[in-house]
């Protein structure tokens, strides 16, 4: 059908229009939710519309026949998307291969580039629909034109450049404008529709909202600056039994608010208002008609007039009244049933005690009868036996001492089986007390060392002991005793549980303890029986079947005595590799003890101590040491010398009980000025003096730039060190 421009503008217009209405009134309503099958309807309507548009062309010149389809087909891909679209494009191929002619292979290929240029824009440009929607058109319109006039190349070659000539005013001067009209109208259609879906969707929210607050529990209602109540909800009024005119036009708080809240209240209201803070999402109580009490959850909002002057505040209150009583309730059963589960708990807990306590009493009752009665079985059958054979006459001289020998042996061996039973049941009944006096350690580990020395060595043993202090400074105030009986029972047992190697003990000085150690290349102990060897009755022959002697009690003993002391013992072993036990005592060196006997837990420290002030000499002159040691000593003052810088450094390190360091400057090893930076390194409160034979007052204030607080000259006088000590407070 082949009209004049005029009348075919106006039917492609027309149709553009119906297109139009088509996608007001049938796609945009609920464009996601639609179908597979709704899509391919519209793709199949979209195709009709389509294939008038070809029915309905107009000549520009002879011979050139022009329709609106790249224009449709092009917004159709840009606002109906894929599926309608690529129907539209199949069907209007077809109706273009069956219409024929010389220009079929143009227009074929001007349908599939207009909606796949549309299909492109749709996809790669998602936000195409925002403020500058006209120009994006614009874009498209060219490109889809663009591309039209170059599928002139597929007409006959006489034909393409007078085709181009002629197509070019129409394409980018009638086609371009008409696809940006066309989506312009679509896209304020689009506008419009989504305007009148949130018109309804505010509409329907206001009548569900309305419905609301009139039918659930709760409170809606409107109050004026000054606590008027301007406006209130049914559900007000049912919950508290007023009526709309007792409630309207009278003051919230009046009417509502308990009388002790009242007046604190209404006074928050007022000047929240006035300071425009508004308070939202608490909780409070409002009075029935009747005196009843209902508890409620406040929402609050600021209501602002046309001139933005506070007119109000609309409140919404969430009635938890029926929460709130549950909530005390529950809190009351939680309360009860919580006393009930600690009576339960406390109840359990004595019973887990006393089974515990049963059991253990029951256990160590049978380990004690069981190894008792191996242990005496085995020293007595010796003693009998042996007795009795020196009964048979004709015996040899050496058989008999023989047979004396082992009867002595096996006597030593009850005798300290049952040592060991007294002392255990002193310890328990409270009766172990302790002797506190000056001891010198150094002389007991040389004894003990002496004392095992036969028996180690017979044994083809390397045995060693070392001390870490000097025998004048080796003096603690402990039970001198106790500390042999600890040491000896380790010694001991590394004797008994070594049969090659080496056994080694000694003492190092750990701030202010010393801490013991007893060190063997023995059999070793596993590690899951770490824990159990001070039980009582507890032994390594557990662990090694060669060897069977002693009661289980030692360690146990060992470690109640050390709990007297105050002080702890525990052990690092490895099988086959060896042992080493270590124990710490307090460094209580020329200390006043007050001697008291333990009559409590074995945990308890019986042992009152006064602790004198410890002062560092660091002097490379016997002389002058000798002398600064008698003066410091006379005044009560505990005193530790040392030969030089390093030893300085490393005493003033490992004891804390250090309040002063007279530092002499020259000294053979580290002289006073490298020790008394080392020491400011770990330490910075100690007060170090600089002792120097140098009398110039510019060599004073070299000594006090390098790190010391003071300096006394040299010869000095006992009243200059009381001096310095009393100026830095160390006294007695």
């Amino acid at each position: 059908m082949k009209n004049s421009i005029f009348i075919a503008l106006l039917q492609n217009t027309s149709i553009l229009l119906a297109f139009a209405m088509l996608y007001e009134n049938i796609w945009i309503k609920d464009e996601k939710s639609k179908s597979l099958i709704n899509k391919i309807i519209i793709g199949f309507v979209l195709s009709g519309i389509g294939i008038v548009i070809m029915y309905t062309t107009w000549y520009w010149v002879p011979g050139i026949v022009f329709d609106t389809r790249s224009v449709m087909i092009s917004i159709s891909g840009l606002f109906f998307g894929f599926i309608p679209t690529f129907i539209l494009m199949a069907v209007t191929t077809i109706v273009r291969l069956v219409m024929g002619g010389g220009g079929q292979w143009m227009g074929i290929a001007v349908i599939i580039s207009s909606g796949t240029i549309g299909l492109l824009w749709r996809y790669f440009r998602p936000n195409w629909k925002e403020k500058k929607y006209k120009l994006e058109l614009l874009g498209m319109g060219l490109t889809v034109h663009l591309v039209m006039a170059l599928c002139t190349l597929l007409l006959p070659p006489a034909k393409i450049l007078l085709t181009l000539q002629t197509i070019s005013i129409p394409l980018f001067f009638v086609y371009t404008p008409a696809t940006v009209l066309l989506g312009v109208l679509m896209i304020n259609q689009y506008k419009n529709s989504e305007n009148r879906f949130a018109q309804m969707k505010l509409v329907e929210a206001e009548k569900r909202f309305v419905q609301i607050l009139d039918s659930g529990n709760i409170v809606s209602l409107i109050l004026k600056p000054n606590g008027v109540i301007k406006y209130c909800n049914n559900y007000l009024l049912l919950a508290t039994g007023y009526s709309k005119e007792e409630v309207i036009d009278k003051n919230w708080f009046h009417l509502f608010i308990p009388a002790e809240m009242r007046v604190n209240v209404y006074e928050q209201f007022l000047s929240n208002n006035q300071n425009k803070q508004l308070v939202s999402n608490y909780e409070s109580c409002i009075l029935t008609k009747n005196g009843k009490r209902l508890y409620f959850t406040w929402y609050n909002t600021f209501l602002t007039s046309q001139s933005s002057e506070n007119s109000g505040i609309a409140s919404i209150g969430v009635n938890i009244t029926e929460s709130k009583n549950y909530e005390k309730t529950l809190r009351e059963k939680n309360r009860k049933i919580a006393l009930q589960n600690e009576e339960y708990k406390m109840i359990n807990r004595k019973l887990q005690i006393a089974k515990e306590k049963a059991e253990e009493s029951e256990r160590l009752k049978s380990a004690f009868l069981a190894n008792m009665s191996h242990e005496i079985r085995t020293p007595m059958n010796g003693i009998l036996g042996f007795a009795d054979l020196l009964k048979e006459p004709n015996l040899s001289g050496d058989e008999q001492k023989e047979y004396l020998n082992i009867i002595e042996k096996s006597g030593r061996r009850m005798l300290n089986i049952i040592n060991d039973i007294i002392s255990i049941s002193r310890i328990e009944a409270g009766l172990m007390t302790m002797n506190i006096q000056p001891s010198n350690i150094n002389e007991q580990l040389e004894y003990i060392y002496t004392f095992f020395k036969p028996e180690v060595e017979n044994k083809g043993l390397l045995f060693s002991y070392k001390t870490a202090l000097s025998d004048d400074q080796s003096i603690v105030n402990t039970d001198k005793e106790k500390i042999y009986a600890v040491l000896t029972n380790l010694v001991k047992n590394a004797i008994k549980f070594t049969d090659r190697g080496f056994i080694e003990f000694g003492y190092t000085v750990k701030e202010s303890n010393l801490e013991f150690y007893v060190k063997d290349s023995g059999i070793g102990i596993p590690k899951e029986k770490l824990n159990e060897i001070f039980e009582r009755f507890m032994q390594a022959e557990r662990f090694d079947n060669n060897v069977n002697q002693g009661a289980g009690l030692g360690l146990s003993i060992t470690k109640a005595y050390l709990d007297m002391l105050g002080g702890k013992i525990w052990v690092e072993s490895e099988l086959s590799v060896g042992s080493t036990f270590y124990f710490t005592i307090p460094y209580l060196s020329d200390l006043v003890f007050q001697s008291v006997d333990n009559k409590t837990d074995l945990g308890n420290e019986n042992v009152i101590e006064q602790i004198r002030p410890l002062v560092l000499v660091a002097e490379d002159d016997d002389s002058s040491i000798k002398y600064i040691s008698l003066v410091l000593k006379k005044k009560g003052f505990d005193v530790l010398c040392v030969n030089n810088g390093t030893e300085a450094v490393e005493y003033c390190k490992n004891n804390p009980r250090i309040k002063m360091v007279f530092m002499d400057i020259q000294m053979p090893l580290m002289d006073g000025y490298e020790a008394a930076k080392l020491i400011r390194e770990f330490n910075t409160t100690v007060p170090i003096i600089a002792q120097t034979a140098f009398a110039f007052e510019s060599d004073k204030e070299i000594v006090l730039t390098h790190h010391f607080d003071d300096y006394i000259a040299k010869p000095i006088k006992p009243n200059d060190l009381y001096t310095i000590l009393n100026k830095y407070g160390v006294s007695i």
